[in-house]
């Protein structure tokens, strides 16, 4: 097999040749990267660099490869458990260590576990950070028995990269990253994730995040009603989408199909379930799947001090079941005090604004100043909220258009 040379874009046009052997029956080695400047490389770069991967089609809520038709769909029992071995084998496998201290954990490099079409077994790869971070980087790596594959970066998202990994036009199946999680220079913790890979988001795996975030809005509300807490069943319902609303991004939401954003985001559910979204944190330090930032969070737990929330902004973020209590409470009590302001009132009683729409832009950006901008906009208060919001209201609509969720009865 002839060595693959990747051409990639930093500064300028460099090829990046990986020599780099793995085998998990053997003794794993630091992947050796060495960069030349081969002769046929211009001085002036093309302003957009070739693609090389095979043409990747979407039908439907489902991502299929040319090759597709060779594979059979995997059930969600067998995805999950091909998940669960390629963990197993990822903490088998040490820790990387820094070059210059032993001591610490490379932070640099990440290992992607996949499920291996041409043997049937679990594999993995070893790429640099850097480059699984780098949207459309197309990386050739060696894997086991000196063969070599081509993984390509679809979206560069942390732990929440999707990638596609192929070789002579067949497409394996990625399934699991092992990311080292740095800060401050220092490796903290160690992340196991599952992103939305082509061939994982199926229909029962969309249907099971479904299913899954009814069931913590469930539990969370039948929660607080132990605690004497009533939650109206539509506020609980704008929390079922609410809570897939704040993942979406808005430069795919603007560039994509919605339905394939909202597939997304149940798979990430669906397949990591408690974990998912533990790492996710916004510009403003919302942290997890709620969105919450910090004062907000403070302000919930000082005002209902009887649930016994988590003391911990992170660790009550990362806790679906008590950070969907946050956000139920929140709403409430974001809706208690929108119903008793005579501007709100009658907005909702003459149309002007719906209980749904506020409630997602109250929690959005600040509830407070919905009533002003009722009073200055009238019918057209959309118009003067914050640009974020607006999207943020788009975002709900066009899930309630896609996405058919069953009101709760009670």
């Amino acid at each position: 097999m002839k060595f693959l040379v990747s051409k990639i874009i930093i500064t300028g046009f460099i090829a990046i040749t990986y020599a780099t052997v793995f085998s998990q029956q053997g003794v794993e080695k630091r992947p050796r990267v060495v960069i030349t400047e081969p002769d046929f490389i211009k001085t002036s770069p093309s302003p957009t660099p070739r693609k090389v991967s095979p043409t990747l089609t979407i039908q439907g809520s489902r991502r299929e490869d040319e090759n597709s038709g060779k594979y059979r769909e995997l059930s969600l029992e067998m995805i999950k458990g091909k998940i669960a071995e390629a963990k197993l084998l990822l903490q088998s496998k040490p820790l990387l260590t820094s070059l210059t201290d032993s001591s610490q954990i490379d932070t640099n490099w990440i290992r992607l576990a996949f499920f291996d079409r041409k043997e049937e077994r679990i594999d993995f790869v070893v790429l640099p950070k850097a480059l699984f971070l780098q949207k459309g980087a197309q990386i050739p790596v060696s894997i086991s028995n000196n063969r070599l594959v081509n993984v390509s970066i679809i979206r560069a998202n942390g732990v929440n990269t999707p990638v596609t990994i192929w070789e002579d036009g067949i497409f394996h199946l990625p399934l699991l990253v092992q990311y080292p999680i740095e800060k401050e220079g220092k490796h903290r913790e160690t992340a196991y994730y599952v992103s939305t890979h082509p061939g994982l988001v199926t229909p029962e795996v969309i249907e099971a995040g479904k299913l899954y975030i009814r069931n913590i809005v469930d539990a969370a509300r039948y929660s607080l009603r132990q605690k004497g807490i009533l939650i109206q069943k539509e506020i609980a319902d704008i929390a079922e989408r609410l809570m897939v609303v704040e993942q979406v991004d808005h430069y795919r939401f603007r560039t994509e199909p919605h339905i394939n954003i909202f597939n997304d985001i149940y798979a990430i559910y669906a397949l990591n379930e408690g974990q998912a979204y533990r790492y996710a944190v916004s510009r403003a330090g919302a942290g997890g799947a709620v969105q919450m930032i910090p004062s907000t969070y403070a302000m919930v737990r000082a005002r209902f001090y009887n649930v016994g929330l988590i003391p911990d902004f992170v660790e009550g973020m990362r806790n679906h079941l008590n950070a969907v209590k946050a956000m139920l409470l929140y709403m409430k009590m974001t809706w208690d005090d929108l119903v008793t302001n005579e501007t709100i009132f009658q907005a909702i009683q003459s149309g002007i604004a719906t209980q749904k729409e506020l409630l997602a832009a109250g929690y959005n950006s600040n509830p407070a100043r919905l009533s002003l901008y009722i009073r200055r906009g009238g019918s057209n208060w959309r118009e003067l909220i914050p640009r974020e919001t607006r999207i943020y209201l788009e975002i709900y609509r066009s899930m309630e258009l896609f996405v058919p969720i069953e009101a709760r009865k009670e």
